[in-house]
């Protein structure tokens, strides 16, 4: 098994979380077959805390809970994650007014989609029983899921751990003990106004990428001197960000997800260089009392514009939800966040499993000297072109 101190970091994305299993598969092609997973403590927010969750209740054998997890998102369609239902929608909105914006019921505050199905899929696929018995049996340290409290408006981590994980309270964040569920799944994946609040005892819980300031945070107060993080912000594309004629809804729904997702994950990554190059310079006998130690921090993440990947896939979903996206500004002539967030569709999923899947393989030396493997099983494989560019 792995040092106890090694974390994985899943962020957010929708169904663009399909590159997560890409990546993870090159990786658990990296160890023998049965090997345990590299990763004792794993973290996740979002469409990131499902494939986490999925990760420990396999934690005993890491390659079979990555074919697993591969085998789920190869054939994920839509209406395995929300329903959408326009005239309900609008009767809301016609009759129920600026209440239905307002009122704290979570059945009734306005959401576009009903994430029912979600729940089912995950009540048939995970069994949650499984994530202590790998806890007891040492092949797991612990798995934290982040969501955010739309009372105090903390980021509230549930974590499930070993007995000397203690619950913490930091500056706008803290960290709860607790058995993890699928309703923690879908409070940490439920963004606002796209899918309803989940509540969770007497408080309701929405996306754990919003108020999440620090998201290298849960892995470190569990212990982590290591961190993989997989993200899945695209790279900059030549005039990107330059001025647009027209504004629609959609360039700012982009904006939104891209700042929620992206943002804070990378200005983290900064502050943890610079603490690290820091206590670089203190004498090892003076850094016990700053209560502070430096953690390692791998980040990977696509090479591609996931945005841009999804426009070909664009004709293959509902026609409610086309006509949905067409009425917020997405035509299928540019990218946009909003659609690839919504893009449950196996083509598009099968496409970022490969792209997370090359990605690792073309960067392995980088992560196998992280991991501390001397020599991966994986010879690289030769990139194909992607006609959709």
């Amino acid at each position: 098994m792995a040092r106890p101190n090694t974390a994985l970091l899943l962020t957010g994305g929708g169904a663009r979380a399909a590159y997560q299993v890409g990546a993870l598969k090159a990786i658990a092609e990296f160890y023998p077959r049965n090997q345990g997973i590299p990763f004792p403590i794993l973290c996740g927010t979002s469409a990131g805390a499902l494939n986490a969750t999925s990760l420990a209740c396999h934690a005993s054998c890491f390659q079979l809970g990555v074919r697993k997890l591969e085998w789920v998102w190869r054939r994920f369609e839509t209406h395995h994650i929300f329903d959408f239902h326009p005239g309900r929608l609008l009767w809301r909105l016609l009759y129920e007014g600026s209440a239905g914006l307002i009122h704290p019921d979570p059945n009734r505050a306005f959401n576009l989609f009903d994430n029912g199905p979600l729940r089912k899929l995950l009540e048939q696929l995970i069994d949650y029983h499984r994530i202590d018995d790998n806890i007891l049996y040492g092949s797991l340290e612990a798995l934290a899921i982040t969501a955010s409290d739309y009372g105090d408006g903390l980021s509230t981590t549930f974590f499930q751990g070993r007995s000397q994980h203690q619950p913490w309270q930091r500056e706008r964040r803290r960290g709860v003990r607790t058995l993890i569920t699928s309703d923690h799944l879908l409070a940490s994946s439920a963004l606002p106004f796209v899918f309803p609040a989940t509540r969770i005892g007497d408080k309701f819980y929405g996306d754990g990428s919003i108020h999440q300031l620090s998201p290298l945070s849960p892995a470190i107060h569990l212990g982590a001197e290591r961190i993989l993080a997989i993200a899945l912000a695209s790279p900059p594309e030549p005039g990107q960000g330059q001025f647009r004629e027209r504004l629609t809804s959609s360039h700012i729904a982009s904006h939104l997800l891209e700042t929620v997702f992206t943002d804070t994950l990378n200005s983290d990554l900064e502050r943890l260089g610079r603490i690290n190059l820091t206590l670089s310079l203190i004498p090892e006998r003076d850094r016990a009392r700053l209560k502070l130690k430096e953690v390692e921090a791998c980040l990977l993440q696509p090479s591609q514009d996931l945005d841009l990947l999804a426009l070909p896939f664009l004709p293959q979903l509902p026609t409610k939800m086309r006509r949905l996206l067409r009425i917020l500004g997405v035509k299928g002539d540019e990218a946009s966040s909003l659609a690839s967030f919504l893009m449950f569709v196996p083509g598009y999923c099968q496409q970022l499993i490969a792209l997370g899947y090359q990605d690792t393989l073309d960067d392995r030396e980088r992560v196998a000297r992280f991991l501390d493997i001397q020599s991966p099983l994986t010879q690289p494989q030769p990139r194909q072109a992607n006609p959709s560019r």
